[in-house]
């Protein structure tokens, strides 16, 4: 992989973010509180109705895993991707567990039990249990045993009497198909868990722009990407035909190498933009409420999960937590024109616009008077040619740029100045 940056300050990389995660157990107990509820309901998913009861046991599991974890996690999307995929992991162990036992039994029908969802609250409070040493208590350690005994004995009790004596060979064959069954399942394991777990290692270290920089890499598959300024961009180790993934924060555009079978993924925030072989470019800064994508060549798909939209050459899409819709055509220009040199705010606060401008220029802007802040301000300027940015924020929001001291600053015109008298003929 080459990267290279357009100024001349070169191109420095920032490194992730430091500290830990799970810092405590308040830590602990915050993301529990933002994470179970989801958890739940994916470990339901995955053990089916049939052993929905074993769900609690899979998630509150997760959970005490991570905690043991916790020196690798440094930001709370490490933690998330731990998570879930520790939560596939146990679930699929379960049902390995109780496919076995099944089989043990002969196959009998299975009695019908009541199930009760258990609380977030109960939940926490068995994790604490856990944490604190209980688990491994003489006595705990008995309540686990005997629990495990009673599990077992609820698959096979129906057909006890009739089960006839297997032959040692039978039952090893038995124990080898759930084990293969369990990898089979490790295999079909979601592309996106994959690449959360991929994109989440402790060691990876983003490519990242500053300000007034544009940066350039090339990919070890091929596929060249184009750094906006300010853009963070995270590549996983051994990205290649496998494995195409990369984490997007900022904006960027993705020439990606085609004749490879595995599709190209840009993850940005908790959108997914999916492509083989085309062109297309992805805004999307920390606090942007949306993900904006434009195609220019071939079809990506955009979405979330299974509900995924197709997006041809020449579209554009705005991409939120719950839907994909069209973008307009500021929208558009905003994420999409940078690319060809020119740089487009449309209608946005004077708050915003001065943001634009010291991402894009490298240029700190003041407005003394905090009330013009909430004026629309609108430009079209080439990127080489900040003089034509300022005059087109000045022409619409009828402020004036000067200077105030050893600052630049926008502020109201004074209309009382005398007006320089005309010269005589």
């Amino acid at each position: 992989m080459s990267t290279t940056f357009n100024t001349s300050d070169g191109g420095t990389q920032t490194p992730a973010p430091t500290g830990v995660a799970l810092a405590d157990e308040d830590a602990l107990r915050q993301v529990f509180h933002m994470e179970y509820s989801s958890l739940y309901a994916e470990a339901r998913a995955e053990l089916g109705d049939s052993a929905r009861a074993l769900a609690p046991k899979v998630v509150e599991g997760a959970f005490v895993r991570a905690w043991g974890a916790r020196a690798r996690f440094r930001t709370p999307a490490e933690v998330h991707a731990f998570l879930v995929e520790d939560v596939h992991h146990a679930a699929a162990r379960a049902l390995s567990r109780r496919s076995a036992a099944h089989r043990l039994s002969g196959g009998g029908k299975q009695e019908a039990h009541v199930i009760q969802d258990e609380s977030e609250e109960d939940a926490w409070k068995h994790i604490m249990h856990a944490l604190h040493g209980e688990a491994h208590s003489p006595q705990a350690l008995a309540q686990a045993a005997a629990h495990s005994r009673h599990e077992a004995a609820e698959h096979i009790k129906v057909s006890t009497r009739e089960t006839p004596l297997w032959s040692p060979l039978l039952i090893g064959a038995v124990v080898l198909m759930g084990l293969l069954g369990l990898a089979a399942y490790m295999t079909k394991m979601s592309t996106d868990a994959k690449f959360a777990r991929a994109l989440a290692q402790p060691d990876l270290k983003p490519i990242a722009s500053v300000s007034a920089q544009i940066g350039n890499v090339t990919l070890d598959d091929g596929s060249r990407v184009k750094l906006a300024p300010e853009t963070k961009l995270t590549v996983p180790k051994g990205l290649g035909p496998e494995m195409r993934a990369v984490k997007l924060e900022g904006m960027a555009e993705f020439n990606v190498a085609p004749g490879i079978k595995q599709p190209f993924n840009v993850i940005a925030g908790n959108t997914s933009v999916v492509a083989t072989g085309t062109a297309f470019t992805v805004s999307s800064y920390p606090g942007d409420p949306s993900v904006t994508v434009v195609v220019s060549n071939g079809m990506v798909k955009v979405g979330r999960g299974k509900n995924m939209h197709d997006v041809p050459a020449g579209s554009a899409v705005v991409a939120t937590d719950s839907s994909v819709r069209a973008a307009t055509a500021a929208e558009r220009d905003a994420a999409d024109t940078w690319r060809t040199g020119t740089l487009v705010v449309t209608e946005k606060p004077l708050s915003q616009a001065l943001s634009t401008m010291k991402r894009w220029y490298g240029l700190t802007i003041l407005a003394p008077n905090q009330a013009v802040l909430e004026r629309k301000a609108s430009f079209r300027a080439s990127l080489d040619s900040q003089k034509v940015a300022i005059s087109g924020i000045e022409a619409s929001t009828g402020l004036q740029f000067g200077w105030i001291g050893q600052n630049m600053a926008f502020y109201e015109p004074d209309k009382t100045a005398a007006k320089p008298a005309a010269k005589k003929k």
